[in-house]
């Protein structure tokens, strides 16, 4: 299955598909919020039934010569798409990510029996797959079980895991974690100050992450100094559901379900809340979303009993705007969205009848797609195997969506259902369009930049480049329990010339939040390239950002926003350093400089600035919101033992302590000075 030549036998040669009975699973009529009711009632229910082992052939489809499924399976694969064989994993993919190697990382819990049947939650078992060569290596996590947690990308690449699993109760932890793909290893990241289960996380424009829900009403942001910032101002009460939730265009993330009303939340400080209307008249348990564009959400299925309605919110300016769009051809809940290249969504899974979790009588296989262009929905090819509750769904560099999991519940295990197991689906865009089911040729990228930062050209190589249709970034999968918390594509503008397509970056942050992509370029005919992957960094890729306090050598005071003020035009003073992010800055080096950065502040996002670009002496140091002048850029000198001069670029001078070596108090001004040796011009910054 080698992802960059991507032979015929990779994509999918046919299958010979097992002609299996499922067992039937008992339905539930109630309703279902995770850990607060249906869950809450089989936790109390026991052990029941726990001696009954998986059954390999539960899930598996049924045929029907007549069927409707039989027809379309029979139909030819650039209509239709087509599905690997079942290739068997070492664990249940409950929880998975793409890394930026290409690679997949995934885990389960501690075993293959509910949680309920482990007094011991002290394990998680975990592997990374390999595309390329169909080989898993294990690299379980020990000391806690992160099943139920909530996970994303940082900037740098690793991944995220907010909270899991404590006990046999299914209550939360405040663990977090890291996965490094670079060493194929765990680490705990801070703790949390509330234990979470089923939580979303959300990557923030300046490199945080925010973390809601799993239990408590009140959020939390992991912030680029590793530590964890409680949000006390912005109480939302949720039940223990993943929330839909994406930073939008104008910075705030924005939760799009599955509850009726929508919301955005400023994650600065200590938080705020925006209501608005609501998206519709369902809540959508269940159910999954996707950020198919700018602003663009698609929210489908969900509820109970399921529903095939589906629904658009933009929010590309000003207050959401919701309206319908084209229903499903099959109603679902527990399945998956999938954003693809060309800006379609593929629904994968799912089942239609009123049990909430598992129905092996009732799942659906057929694979569907959404045009945003007409915005209906056309019917794919039928995968082997039901995915339902704890399944995933996530797109691969080369074009596919790889489908897994299934099982790990009270229900599941009554059903027989366990899915240690994927099918990869190839979309129709992958095979000639003749009916002969042959691949179609791609274009290619033959090199690209490895890293970029925001509005700037790109150049990227390519023999196809007069027949480029379409550029898109999308970012890298973080999918589970229908929910994907990292995908979102982002079409960018481009030319094309000989042999070159010269496209440019996203704007900003709030479009892209830093990290890795999966660069695509797409022909005429919508084929596109196996993707490059990129990292979207949020400075220069010719150096590197760090967050550091700036203490004065003289009073061994903290470099301090007033109040943790949010506005501009805030002058700089220094205060006794108390860990907070009002004294915490972001150094963001500047392209085609050495040691020249602008300074931003952790908690407001804001530069600091010398007022008016002056060039005299006594200028206040405000901050202000980040732009490209010189008086928000400072270079480091430094002055031995980790002190250095804040030294202004416009005017080369120095940030200083107002009044001199002698005021060492709190809240003595920050100005610009004439550089000098005194201590009241050196600052202690840590540098990695």
């Amino acid at each position: 299955m080698k992802i960059n030549s991507v032979p015929t036998s990779a994509i999918v040669l046919g299958t010979a598909l097992a002609m299996a009975t499922a067992s039937p699973a008992p339905a539930h009529n109630a309703g279902h919020e995770h850990g607060d009711g249906q869950e809450g009632k089989l936790a109390s229910q026991g052990m029941k039934k726990l001696e009954q082992g998986a059954n390999p052939k539960a899930g598996l489809r049924r045929y029907s010569p007549n069927s409707r499924v039989r027809s379309l399976n029979g139909g030819s694969p650039d209509q239709v798409g087509q599905w690997s064989p079942i290739i068997d994993m070492p664990i249940v993919p409950i929880f998975m990510a793409l890394l930026p190697n290409g690679k997949v990382l995934m885990w389960d819990s501690v075993g293959e029996l509910p949680n309920e049947n482990y007094p011991e939650q002290t394990t998680t078992r975990a592997a990374v797959w390999d595309p390329n060569t169909n080989t898993s290596v294990r690299i379980d996590l020990s000391g806690f079980n992160i099943f139920c947690a909530g996970f994303a990308h940082l900037a740098d690449g690793r991944v995220f895991v907010a909270g899991g699993n404590k006990n046999v109760n299914l209550d939360g932890i405040r663990q977090t974690h890291f996965f490094d793909f670079n060493t194929n290893s765990w680490s705990r990241g801070p703790d949390m100050a509330y234990e979470r289960w089923y939580p979303s996380v959300a990557a923030l424009p300046n490199g945080e992450q925010f973390v809601m829900g799993g239990g408590p009403n009140t959020h939390e942001v992991y912030q680029i100094n590793n530590v964890m910032r409680t949000l006390t101002t912005a109480i939302f009460g949720h039940n223990r559901e993943y929330p839909f939730i994406q930073t939008n265009v104008d910075g705030r993330v924005f939760y799009a379900g599955p509850r009726r009303q929508m919301r955005a939340i400023n994650t600065a400080g200590t938080g705020s809340w925006q209501v608005f209307g609501n998206r519709d008249g369902i809540d959508r348990s269940y159910g999954s979303y996707v950020m198919y564009g700018i602003g663009r959400f698609l929210v489908a299925g969900g509820g109970l009993p399921p529903t095939n309605t589906a629904r658009l919110v933009n929010v590309s300016s000003g207050a959401p705007a919701s309206y319908a769009t084209g229903n499903m051809i099959y109603a679902r809940r527990q399945h998956n969205l999938t954003v693809l290249p060309n800006g379609t969504v593929l629904a994968t899974g799912g089942l239609n009848s009123n049990a909430s979790l598992v129905d092996l009588n009732a799942g659906v296989y057929a694979a569907e797609v959404w045009n945003p262009a007409t915005g209906a929905w056309r019917e794919l090819a039928s995968a082997e195997v039901t995915r339902q509750y704890h399944s995933v769904a996530m797109l691969l560099p080369d074009g596919r969506v790889l489908t897994g999991g299934g099982g790990i519940c009270l229900d599941c295990q009554a059903a027989g259902y366990l899915r240690k197991d994927i099918e990869i689906f190839s979309p129709p865009y992958l095979f000639r369009p003749d009916g002969s089911g042959e691949l179609a040729t791609r274009p290619t990228i033959t090199s690209a930049p490895t890293a970029f930062t925001y509005n700037q050209p790109l150049t990227i190589d390519t023999p196809d480049a007069t027949s480029i249709a379409r550029v898109s970034l999308v970012r890298l999968g973080a999918p589970t329990h229908g929910q994907d918390q990292g995908q979102r594509q982002i079409p960018l503008t481009f030319s094309a010339s000989t042999g070159q397509v010269n496209a440019t970056a996203p704007a900003n942050a709030n479009i892209a939040p830093p990290g890795y992509y999966m660069l695509f370029i797409l022909n005429s005919s919508g084929v596109p390239s196996v993707a490059s992957m990129v990292q979207v960094q949020s400075s220069s890729p010719t150096g590197n950002s760090f967050v550091s306090t700036a203490v004065a050598r003289h009073s061994n005071r903290c470099l301090d926003v007033p109040n943790a003020q949010l506005v501009d035009g805030v002058q700089l003073q220094q205060w006794s350093c108390n860990g907070g992010n009002s004294q915490n800055f972001q150094f963001r080096p500047i392209a085609g400089t050495t040691n020249t950065y602008n300074l931003v502040n952790v908690n407001s996002n804001k530069c600091l600035v010398v007022q008016g670009a002056a060039l005299s002496d006594g200028a206040k140091i405000l901050q202000s919101t980040c732009g490209g002048s010189t008086n928000q850029q400072f270079r480091l000198e430094s002055m031995g033992d980790s002190y250095y001069r804040l030294v202004a670029v416009h005017s080369n001078k120095c940030a200083v302590v107002g009044g001199g070596p002698t005021a060492t108090g709190d809240g003595a001004k920050i100005v610009q000075w004439t550089c000098n040796t005194n201590p009241n011009h050196q600052w202690r910054i840590t540098i990695p």
